[in-house]
């Protein structure tokens, strides 16, 4: 019996998790597949494109930094979400076609779930690249109006404004607001091996009623551990990589899958 092949493409992926999340999945529902992980220079993704379409037993792949814009633009179909955000983070095969869809949104649609607040009159989102795109689309379809962006460049702003509504984007703290009811880290900002993310932020903290942290290396990042200093509900990246994947998933493989304690504590072990 043939093994069908599933996987993950990047520039680098040193620190991925996504062979450790699928594999944990091939066990649990007992399906003939193989994780592998693919890493592409720009110009090899045309080859890669063309063994992909014709390998029947590839029944597809995630993407990631730095190729999610790239991809959008050589699917033979694109999900309507995805065009929205701009970049996909899926590819899967149907009737010979190449589709790309977005999951980022549906991760953190599963974030915002778990916050279990009311609907926020007023949100800050740190960041203006991919994973802040995802979160905007989510933010206005949910039709939250005071949306304030603080990211280090004003290079993105035009693009943004362009797709998505929002109230206005700083890259200076004194320009935010004195309070907002959500507050949203989309940046690798606080990740491990990048920047920290800006202090001042820390200051609107105490006066939120939730955070956000998609960063999940560390797990307790310094804008979750102000948030648990100050006792406001809070969500790490953890979930929204776990909800992100699972969709992808039950895609290629036509099996349901749980997210469980078990999956979480085996991320968790390694992350420590």
């Amino acid at each position: 019996m043939n093994i069908n092949i599933i996987g993950i493409v990047a520039l680098k992926l040193n620190h991925s998790l996504s062979h450790v999340i699928h594999n944990y999945w091939i066990a649990q529902a007992n399906t003939k597949f193989q994780f592998k992980k693919y890493e592409l220079k720009e110009n090899d993704i045309e080859l890669f494109m063309i063994k992909f379409r014709k390998n029947k037993e590839f029944k597809g792949f995630n993407i990631t930094i730095p190729y999610k814009e790239k991809f959008l633009n050589i699917c033979d179909r694109v999900s309507p979400r995805a065009k929205k955000i701009g970049s996909v983070n899926l590819i899967y095969k149907n009737n010979n076609l190449i589709y790309g869809d977005n999951t980022d949104v549906i991760g953190f649609s599963k974030c915002y779930k778990s916050l279990k607040i009311q609907k926020p009159k007023s949100v800050l989102l740190i960041g203006a690249g991919g994973a802040a795109r995802s979160v905007l689309y989510f933010l206005n379809d949910k039709n939250i109006e005071k949306i304030d962006i603080f990211a280090s460049s004003l290079k993105r702003k035009k693009g943004l404004s362009c797709d998505f509504k929002f109230r206005k984007f700083v890259n200076n703290t004194s320009k935010l607001e004195a309070k907002y009811d959500l507050i949203i880290n989309a940046s690798s900002a606080g990740m491990v091996g990048s920047k920290k993310l800006n202090r001042n932020i820390f200051k609107l903290v105490k006066k939120s009623k939730g955070v956000i942290d998609i960063v999940y290396n560390p797990m307790q990042t310094d804008l979750l551990k102000n948030a648990n200093n100050f006792k406001v509900k809070n969500i790490g990246g953890l979930k929204m990589l776990l909800e992100q994947a699972k969709p992808s998933f039950e895609r290629w493989t036509n099996k349901k899958v749980k997210i469980d304690d078990k999956l979480a504590k085996k991320i968790e072990a390694i992350l420590k």
